[in-house]
Formats: structure tokens, C-alpha cells, sequence
């Protein structure tokens, strides 16, 4: 467990319930480089969420980069989960009548 990612991650807004209990789920298994390894079935378990949600939770915290997702051919998958990276609304395309 990492206390450091733990603390990252709690303050983190902008995403919903189901996505922020996966991220402090593996923010919790994690070591402090943010690397952990928990099943899906786990992190449903822990979660108290459908195999569905947690899928779903997870993609998007890849989408967002708060979490890199490292499949292992025939093995389980590894995640590095990485709170620094977040950044919503941070990006955010220029006015149609700017200047180039």
C-alpha cells in the first residue's frame, strides 16, 4: 500500500463514484512507483461493483492517464496507476475564430 498514491488520489475530482472506488482500489494495492496487480475479480470485490463497472471505470482512467494498463500475454494484467498525470479541462481546443 502507498500512502503517497493514496493521498494523490483522494483529492481528484471530475470523475464519477464507480471510477474514483477502482482508482483508490489500486491506488491502495499499489507500491509507490504505482505499480500493483489485482484481479478483476478483486477489485470488484473491493469495490462492491459489477465486472461491467469496473471494465468500464477502468478504460476511462486510461483514457483520462490516471492509470496505464500492461497486459501480460496469457498472465494477468498489471497497472501503473499515476495521479500526477491527471489533468480535466485542462486541454481544451481554440476558438473557432482564433488565430493561427
Amino acid at each position: 500500500m502507498s500512502t503517497i498514491l493514496m493521498t494523490a488520489c483522494w483529492p481528484l475530482q471530475g470523475m464519477s463514484p464507480a471510477q474514483k472506488a477502482v482508482l483508490i482500489s489500486l491506488a491502495d494495492n499499489a507500491n509507490d512507483d504505482g505499480v500493483c496487480w489485482p484481479s478483476l475479480a478483486r477489485i470488484c470485490e473491493r469495490t462492491c461493483l459489477s465486472e461491467r463497472a469496473v471494465r468500464n471505470a477502468l478504460r476511462w482512467l486510461e483514457e483520462v492517464k490516471l492509470l496505464t494498463s500492461h497486459q501480460r500475454h496469457g498472465r494477468s494484467t498489471w497497472y501503473t496507476v499515476t495521479p500526477a498525470a491527471y489533468a480535466p479541462g485542462i486541454s481544451c481546443p481554440p476558438a473557432p475564430d482564433a488565430p493561427h
